[in-house]
């Protein structure tokens, strides 16, 4: 069932001539032509396209890199949210991986203080890669709790010269899923933290197309391989993320996911409100036409199992009022 949205954003309006002022830098830099995606976001709004859709329960975070205060400061906003709705929204705390001291420290706090759901990441950090050995102790805490992590495509290094005067989630966002992602398998992150669950936004990106390739080159004596992974080592460690369906739901998306990951390890998303609603409204029609029913009855019982304390806070079943395409 379509119920449970793994992903979402609530992007808190910020006032003044200095916020308006970002939101021109953001522009100019990333590409967007007339406004920024997801701007204008609010709780009455996001619980009005839930209702329209039959979605009960929505998990809301942050697709940006924050420093520790930003960050300290969303999860404190978007907590009283979810305090507020505790049946209708979930927290992914995000993580200031850029000052790894100060992640773990949120980790802490996010759980103790604010009953977080998960966490949410960024695909990198000015450069840095999720396989970089500076994060192991925030993927150790992550470990210790059993955590769900979100992540999520952020702009590469060099991204003036590869954006081609588009904004990076046309083509780059992807692209950088799977970098991270490579990055942290020929690092062993999966390996050395097995408990941590790693939930990519967007199917994965261009990973699942890529993955057999992966396997395949990545074993060759030209590509730089420490730990001397196998083939089979390395298709196992794509094989135990997950992924949700967010501006995936053809065939040319679920496709290569479901022979990367299996049913078991996908969930619905929406990328809400960024994502925009034809752009959404048009995903779940292909995901309903691309999915048989009883795949589609499984995407909760996956959510459920990575997030059980938002879904057990889930309101029942609503009938949607939304006209599918």
């Amino acid at each position: 069932m379509l119920r449970f949205d793994a992903h979402a954003h609530a992007i808190h309006a910020e006032t003044g001539p200095a916020a308006r002022e970002a939101a021109t830098t953001l522009m100019a830099h990333q590409g967007f032509a007339g406004s920024v995606p997801g701007a204008g976001w609010s709780i009455e709004g996001a619980l009005e396209f839930m209702d329209e859709r039959g979605i009960a329960m929505q998990l809301l975070s942050m697709p940006a890199a924050l420093d520790a205060e930003r960050a300290r400061q969303w999860n404190r906003q978007t907590a009283a949210v979810v305090a507020a709705h505790p049946d209708r929204f979930g927290l992914l705390a995000a993580l200031p991986m850029a000052q790894p001291d100060r992640a773990v420290e949120e980790i802490r706090f996010a759980l103790d203080e604010l009953n977080a759901d998960g966490f949410a990441v960024a695909t990198n950090y000015d450069g840095l890669y999720l396989g970089d050995p500076r994060f192991d102790a925030v993927f150790a805490e992550l470990n210790r709790h059993r955590s769900t992590l979100f992540v999520h495509p952020a702009l590469p290094p060099g991204f003036d010269h590869l954006g081609l005067g588009r904004p990076g989630p046309l083509i780059e966002y992807p692209m950088d899923t799977a970098r991270t992602i490579v990055d942290a398998v020929f690092a062993g992150v999966l390996l050395r933290y097995p408990d941590v669950a790693l939930l990519l936004a967007h199917a994965g990106g261009v990973l699942p197309t890529l993955q057999q390739r992966i396997a395949l080159l990545g074993v060759e004596p030209w590509v730089a391989n420490p730990l001397k992974l196998t083939s089979d080592q390395i298709r196992e460690q794509l094989a135990a993320l997950y992924l949700d369906t967010a501006i995936a739901g053809s065939p040319a998306n679920i496709g290569p996911a479901l022979e990367m990951v299996g049913i078991e390890h996908i969930v619905f998303g929406t990328d809400y409100p960024p994502a925009g609603l034809e752009t959404i409204d048009q995903t779940v029609a292909d995901l309903t036409k691309t999915l048989p029913r009883q795949d589609r009855d499984l995407l909760e019982g996956v959510f459920r199992r990575l997030f059980p304390n938002a879904g057990a806070r889930a309101s029942s079943p609503i009938q949607t009022t939304l006209q599918r395409p």
